[in-house]
């Protein structure tokens, strides 16, 4: 009987043991439910809070830094005079028009007020002021004096000058004024439309908009020239999305941007598609060979294994990542700053150098000297971390994303001519970005083609310094050089056309409106 007992006794025991295993195990498991179920709600909060950021709070970055780090910061580069800016007017008056309007006294006033005796004149001041003449359309009526030979009755008179658009009533002067209008200050042509009526001319916006297609289509020969940029050996390449109407969709907007170009002072060329595929930038890079600058973007994978091309990444767009963080989390002390701190030394370094204005081979010397330690530092300390780090929150992706992309993103480190970001091509979208604004969406595939060429054209001309508006008007004039082979258009890009032919220009122009101005 005792036995029995004691056998009751320890098996009670024993199925003890196992319900207090098994309540052991479902605690654990409800505590891992719990642990999952509270990151997983971190994580919903911190894309609220992302997503009401981006729609509410500050959408611009600012690259500079803390000026009291910078101060902090032991770097040293090549010995620059830092130019302090000078007070007063900041308004340059240099390339306008000048007219005299003298102010003199009454042949009665000119007697002194005191002995009654002549004045006789000292001198004079001079104080300029700024006006406008409010733009004025005119209709210009090109006569063809005819002459004929009473003999054989040959009849002969000089040739028409062609207009950009054939048929049509515009000349290169109003194309100009239009395109500019709407690509350069984003006015949509139903605005202009209305503006114009304020001065008396009546253009329906449809006919407006057949003038922008075909003179666009007149400048597209000069367009493909542009594309001599993938003959550089350094390309920044990023796309935007733009609404497309007819069909109701989303495009893209290629911008391929060469800073090294020419003069130094860059080309860019937009290319617009229908889709984000990386076939776009694919096929139009298939011959490109050097240093290929891009963000993150799986569509750019390809390219970087490209035969040819060496990658780099952007560091701002890691960057950004762990600002976002900081947005949501509303902390300022923990990794995501300490990562941001971490980067200042980067850009403080890349800031100074630029200032220096040194050459790509110094600039390589000190990136490797200065800045290859501190990259080593940050990834090291990256994969320190990252295993404390939930890895589905915004911090968690945020690491993982620059440790995917460290390969490319240190790869500038190797290359001076490279920079440390994409900042440059992010900055030649942003007129596209403003324009969309304003014109809402792109018409059709044909259309946004356009677009991409009007955009090429006037943002490359700023580039290079030249006044996009009497580029943009002298190259309607040789459109038809150009469509009969009688002119290169290499010869007319922005940084090989000769500036002497576009001051040239200026001067018939200004001469043309003057007695235009002076027979009304």
């Amino acid at each position: 009987m005792r036995d029995v007992i004691e056998f009751d006794i320890n098996q009670a025991y024993a199925l003890r043991g196992e319900a207090i295993l098994s309540l052991e195990k479902k605690v654990d498991e409800q505590a891992k439910k719990i642990t999952d179920l509270e990151q997983e709600i971190n994580r919903l909060k911190e894309l609220l809070h992302l997503q009401q950021q981006r729609r509410f709070g500050k959408k611009s970055e600012s690259a500079a830094e803390d000026k009291k780090t910078e101060e902090r910061l032991p770097v040293t580069v090549a010995a620059h005079i830092r130019q302090k800016k000078k007070a007063g007017r900041l308004i340059n008056l240099n390339a306008l028009p000048r007219y005299q309007v003298t102010h003199d006294l009454t042949e009665a006033e000119k007697i002194c007020s005191g002995c009654q005796g002549e004045l006789h004149r000292l001198g004079q001041e001079c104080a300029e002021q700024l006006e406008i003449i409010p733009a004025r359309y005119c209709v210009v009526e090109h006569i063809r004096v005819k002459y004929s030979c009473r003999t054989c009755q040959t009849v002969k008179m000089a040739p028409k000058p062609l207009s950009p658009i054939p048929k049509a009533l515009a000349g290169a002067s109003i194309l100009t004024d239009v395109a500019l209008n709407k690509y350069l200050f984003h006015q949509p042509l139903y605005r202009q439309m209305k503006m114009m009526q304020s001065a008396g001319v009546c253009i329906p916006d449809n006919t407006l908009g057949n003038w922008m297609m075909a003179t666009g289509q007149a400048l597209a020969p000069i367009y493909e020239a542009l594309w001599v940029i993938l003959k550089a050996r350094y390309l920044q390449v990023d796309e935007t999305p733009v609404k497309i109407l007819e069909p109701d969709k989303k495009g893209y907007v290629w911008t391929y941007y060469a800073p090294h170009v020419g003069t130094e002072k860059g080309l860019v060329v937009f290319e617009f598609s229908e889709t984000r595929a990386g076939e776009v930038a694919q096929q139009r890079l298939h011959d490109f060979t050097g240093l290929l600058q891009t963000d993150g973007y799986a569509g750019y994978q390809a390219l970087r294994h490209q035969k040819g091309i060496v990658g780099c990444g952007c560091f701002t767009h890691a960057r950004r990542k762990f600002s976002e963080v900081i947005k949501i989390s509303g902390d300022s002390q923990g990794i995501a700053a300490h990562m941001l701190d971490r980067l200042k030394p980067l850009y403080a370094l890349e800031a100074r150098m630029r200032e220096s204005k040194l050459d790509f081979r110094t600039r390589k010397r000190w990136r490797q000297k200065i800045a290859y330690p501190l990259t080593r530092e940050i990834n090291h300390w990256l994969r320190t971390i990252r295993s404390t780090v939930p890895p589905r929150s915004q911090l968690g992706k945020a690491i993982a994303y620059t440790l995917k992309q460290w390969k490319y993103l240190v790869a500038y480190l190797r290359h001076g001519e490279a920079e440390i970001d994409t900042n440059l091509v992010e900055n030649k979208i942003r007129e596209i970005a403003l324009g969309r604004k304003n014109w809402l969406f792109i018409g059709n595939k044909d259309s946004g083609k356009i677009h991409a060429i009007f955009y090429s054209l006037i943002i490359s001309s700023l580039l290079n310094d030249i006044n996009p508006r009497v580029y943009l008007h002298y190259l309607l004039t040789k459109v038809h050089d150009v469509r009969r082979g009688v002119l290169d258009p290499a010869h007319l890009l922005p940084h090989t056309i000769d500036p002497t032919i576009l001051r040239q220009f200026i001067d018939e122009q200004m001469a043309l409106a003057k007695k235009m101005w002076d027979t009304s």
